[in-house]
């Protein structure tokens, strides 16, 4: 039994070079993580164009990033229970039936939908992870990991700059022309990956678990929103927010009492598992917030009371550029967060956030001064390298050796879902400071949305304070054992 198991991944190998898997697979990578940032940079052209409010158009993030939570909490169960290349395909192909419905929409609420539908992509990483433990060789795991992820990571960081160049040139509806581009050609690759054996029982799978939870959460963000114009009184806002803290209550007691939960909500009872889910949620919410509020202040007229005007290829230039300095420092945050010494990078990572949080909320030295602006965004990329690497080892350390998978699948389900809150919360708080007449915040809107980031950075780092040191022994098991499972959660 175990000479075939051993055996079976390179016999595969063979019957699909490594290279072609790999190349397949990296493509898949691109096309998830650039579906994930490719609009951050279309916002302005959107509000512009729909004559529409900051509020409104980002729900263009905050729909994808939703479903690609419950998709992503989803996705690796039905890859096991119907095949990982059949539900790679699907997703695949939903991402781009998405991107159509928003290429062809003539009003806000379209692309909307559309990116919704388009964050079922969200499911792609943890099925690609999946199909290479069961198609490499194990002397070729890590490289491949490796390559897949740091694919990711770099499709992620140039979605900026890509986007950018492609709305300057062709208009927003062209960057949703490419996406079909690419993820057609991805279906294409992926149609000749070997088709695995399903190995999960169908009678078991959680669907309600799977489903509940991002509706809950859009229905209380929408009654959030819906409240700057309609009232905190309004029965449409009131209905929303008490239905969706119902259902996802509802959603709380339903996986609690399941036997196979798609989100294993359990293991929040432990008690430094439970307190890295919390810090995730936490900070998750400033990488939703911080994210797009930098295109908005660079792309801005200078008219606006904060902008500098810059074109979005421009824009998107220097996101890349500030993104891949935060990629240069994740391996010293990795290195800092080995031997159980994760917590002092989460610490680092957090601190550095309301650093920056602090710079960026005094207002005029970074609002009209672009170096400084720079430097602000720096800091936050480095408090973003920092804690997106420490919590997915704080996720494996915390987690028993047999709970590692539903451990780090249920981290990336919290911190996806709560940087979409981070998102539709900044805009809520914009919203109440937007100028008569105009589409734009007054500065007294920003610096209240990175007063709370300075906020929610230091409630994580009281948090991160409160972790235990692992016993010894356990984070030289993360380092080893469950290494794939780190590069997952950081890779997505």
């Amino acid at each position: 039994m175990t000479s075939t198991q051993t055996t079976e991944p390179a016999a595969a190998s063979r019957r699909r070079p490594l290279a072609f898997v790999i190349a397949v697979l990296m493509l898949v990578a691109v096309v998830s993580s650039f579906e994930s940032t490719m609009m951050y940079t279309a916002l302005p052209s959107l509000i512009t164009e729909f004559d529409s409010t900051e509020s409104a158009v980002s729900w263009v993030l905050t729909g994808f990033l939703l479903v690609g939570a419950a998709s992503a909490a989803i996705s690796g169960r039905l890859g096991d229970i119907f095949g990982r290349k059949r539900v790679l395909i699907i997703l695949l192909v939903a991402s781009i039936a998405g991107s159509v419905i928003s290429l062809v929409s003539n009003d806000i609420q379209g692309v909307i939908l559309g990116r919704a539908v388009q964050g079922l992509a969200g499911g792609l990483l943890p099925l690609c992870f999946g199909i290479i433990r069961d198609a490499v060789a194990s002397k070729h795991l890590t490289t491949a990991v490796s390559l897949v992820a740091g694919t990711a990571m770099l499709a992620g960081a140039a979605g900026n700059i890509i986007a950018g160049n492609i709305l300057d040139a062709f208009g927003w509806r062209s960057i949703f022309a490419v996406a079909i581009g690419m993820a057609v050609v991805t279906v294409v690759g992926a149609l000749f990956l070997r088709a695995e054996t399903p190995v999960g029982p169908r009678d078991r799978i959680d669907w309600l678990g799977g489903i509940l939870f991002a509706p809950g959460l859009a229905l209380v963000l929408f009654g959030i929103n819906a409240a700057h114009g309609l009232g905190w009184f309004s029965p449409i806002v009131l209905g929303c927010i008490v239905l969706g803290i119902a259902v996802l209550v509802g959603w709380y007691v339903w996986e609690l009492r399941h036997p196979t939960p798609m989100v294993n909500v359990r293991l929040f009872a432990q008690r430094n598992l439970g307190l890295t889910m919390l810090a995730a949620a936490l900070l998750g919410m400033p990488l939703g917030m911080s994210g797009y509020l930098g295109q908005l202040i660079m792309q801005y007229p200078t008219e606006a009371p904060v902008g500098f005007g810059m074109a979005a290829a421009a824009a998107g230039a220097v996101s890349f550029v500030i993104g891949l300095f935060g990629f240069a420092l994740s391996p010293l945050s990795g290195r800092i967060a080995r031997n159980g010494r994760a917590r002092i990078s989460l610490m680092i990572g957090a601190s550095a956030g309301i650093i920056a949080a602090v710079l960026t909320a005094l207002g005029a030295a970074v609002w009209h001064s672009f170096p400084a602006f720079v430097v602000s965004q720096v800091v936050l990329t480095v408090s973003t390298a920092f804690v997106l690497s420490a919590l997915p080892m704080l996720v494996v350390e915390s987690a028993p050796a047999k709970n590692t998978s539903e451990a780090t699948g249920m981290y990336t389900v919290v911190q996806t879902a709560f940087t979409g809150v981070g998102t539709s919360l900044s805009t809520s708080i914009m919203a109440a400071f937007i100028l008569p007449g105009a589409h734009f915040s007054s500065e007294a809107g920003y610096i209240a949305v990175f007063a709370v980031v300075a906020v929610l950075s230091l409630a994580a780092l009281v948090v991160a304070t409160q972790l235990r040191t692992p016993k010894s022994g356990a984070a030289g098991s993360a380092d080893s054992a469950n290494s794939d499972d780190v590069v997952v959660a950081v890779a997505h």
